[in-house]
């Protein structure tokens, strides 16, 4: 899509011949530019929600990592007892 919007971009309208394809051709080429900049910043945003999701993701599993060898260590992650809970 980037590169038939840097064709567009690059080309003029008087490239078209008539003076109504010229105008419609200007009318799409905006219409077609203001789309790929609405996709650009729709998929920012989805990449900047999918990392916010991913450091949320590696501090919880942080967490629970840290919560359970605190738990070994104080003896409830040992005897077999599984009604032990590692989190106090």
């Amino acid at each position: 899509m980037k590169h038939a919007s840097n064709d567009l971009r690059s080309a003029t309208t008087g490239d078209l011949g008539d003076t109504e394809i010229d105008k419609s051709g200007a009318e799409f080429k905006d219409s077609w530019e203001y789309g790929i900049n609405q996709i650009v910043q729709l998929t920012d945003a989805i990449r900047e929600g999918l990392q916010t999701t991913a450091r949320a993701y590696n501090e919880t599993d942080s967490a629970v990592q840290q919560a359970l060898a605190k738990g070994i260590r104080q003896g409830g992650g040992t005897g077999g007892n599984t009604g032990a809970s590692p989190f106090g």
